[in-house]
C-alpha cells in the first residue's frame, strides 16, 4: 500500500511539472494548464509593454517652450549613416579615431581602399567605418565629425524597441520563477524517476533562461551605443555648399576650370606617357617616306631613259 501511494506522489508530482512548461505539440491535461500559464504570463507582458510605451508617449509630449522631454525608459536604438570628403585623409583618420577613443567608444569594423603611393589621379583613398559610440554623447560626435571635413550625405535611423525589451524581462522572470519551484521539488522528490524528470525540465528552463538574458544584453549594447556608419573620400577639392545665386554661380565657373585644368593634366600625362610609342611611329613615317621618295626618284629616272 505504501509502494503503491509513493507511485501515485511521484505521478502527481509529475503532473506538476509538466504543468509548469510550455511544451508545444503535446495534447494531455498537463500542456493546457502549462499553455495557459504562458498565455497568461503573455497578456501581463503585453499589458506591462503597453503601459510602458504609453507612458513614454506621455512623458515625450511638447512642453509649453517647445522643447521634448526624452523619457529613458525607452529602449531605443539609434542609427547613423555619414559620408565625408576630405583633402587630408591621414589627419581625418587620425582625428577621427581619437575622437571615438576620447568618448569612450570603439571602432567595431574598418576598411581602407586605395593608395596614396599610386599615380596623379588614381591616388584617391576612402574609408568605410562602424563605430560604436555611447548614446549619451551621439550629438557631440555628430557636431565634431562634421568638422572634420565635407559631410555630403547624412542619415539617421531610431528602432524603438521597448516592447521586445519589456516582453524578454518578463519571460526571464517567469523562467526564474519557475526554476526556483523546480529546484523545490527537486529537493523534496523521493524517486528516481522524479528526479530525473525534473533535472530534464530544469535544463530546459536553464536553457532558454539563457537564451533570453543574452537576447536582453543584445539589447542593453545597442541601446547603450550608437551604431555609426562612416565613409570617408579623399578628394582634391572638397563640395562647396552653395547659399544664394552669386555662390552658386561662382562654384560652376570653379568646377568648370578645375574640369578643365585636370582634362589638360590628363591629356598631357597620356601624351608623355606614350612619347615612346610616338617616336616610334615618327620613325616608321619617315622610313615610309624614305622609300617613297626613292621609288618616285628611280621611277623618274626610268622614264627619262626610255624617252631618250
Amino acid at each position: 500500500m505504501k509502494k503503491w501511494k509513493s507511485i501515485c506522489g511521484a505521478a502527481a508530482i509529475l503532473a506538476m511539472v509538466f504543468s509548469l512548461c510550455s511544451c508545444a505539440g503535446s495534447k494531455d491535461a498537463s500542456t493546457e494548464v502549462s499553455k495557459s500559464a504562458y498565455d497568461m504570463d503573455t497578456a501581463a507582458s503585453d499589458a506591462e509593454a503597453e503601459n510602458l510605451q504609453e507612458k513614454a508617449e506621455e512623458t515625450s509630449a511638447e512642453t509649453g517652450t517647445g522643447t521634448k522631454v526624452q523619457d529613458t525608459s525607452r529602449k531605443l536604438i539609434q542609427y547613423l549613416d555619414y559620408s565625408i570628403e576630405t583633402r587630408e585623409f591621414d589627419e581625418f583618420v587620425k582625428k577621427m579615431n581619437q575622437l571615438v577613443s576620447d568618448m569612450e567608444g570603439y571602432i567595431e569594423y574598418s576598411e581602407i581602399y586605395g593608395s596614396d603611393t599610386q599615380s596623379y589621379g588614381e591616388g584617391k583613398r576612402s574609408a568605410s567605418y562602424t563605430l560604436r559610440i555611447p548614446a549619451d554623447t551621439a550629438e557631440h560626435f555628430k557636431e565634431k565629425i562634421r568638422e572634420m571635413g565635407t559631410l555630403t550625405r547624412q542619415s539617421e535611423r531610431v528602432e524603438d524597441v521597448t516592447l521586445q525589451y519589456v516582453d524578454t524581462e518578463s519571460h526571464i522572470a517567469a523562467l526564474k520563477t519557475e526554476q526556483e519551484s523546480l529546484m523545490k521539488m527537486l529537493e523534496q522528490a523521493d524517486s528516481v524517476e522524479t528526479i530525473l524528470a525534473i533535472q530534464t525540465q530544469l535544463t530546459q528552463v536553464c536553457y532558454e533562461l539563457e537564451s533570453y538574458e543574452s537576447q536582453k544584453k543584445t539589447y542593453d549594447n545597442a541601446v547603450a551605443y550608437s551604431t555609426i556608419q562612416v565613409y570617408v573620400q579623399e578628394v582634391e577639392r572638397e563640395a562647396q555648399v552653395s547659399g544664394t545665386y552669386g555662390e552658386e554661380l561662382r562654384e560652376r565657373l570653379s568646377e568648370n576650370l578645375y574640369g578643365i585644368k585636370n582634362g589638360v593634366i590628363s591629356l598631357s600625362l597620356w601624351f608623355l606617357g606614350a612619347l615612346p610609342y610616338w617616336i616610334l611611329l615618327a620613325a616608321v613615317l619617315v622610313l615610309i617616306w624614305f622609300l617613297r621618295k626613292k621609288f618616285v626618284k628611280r621611277k623618274r629616272k626610268d622614264r627619262g631613259q626610255k624617252k631618250e
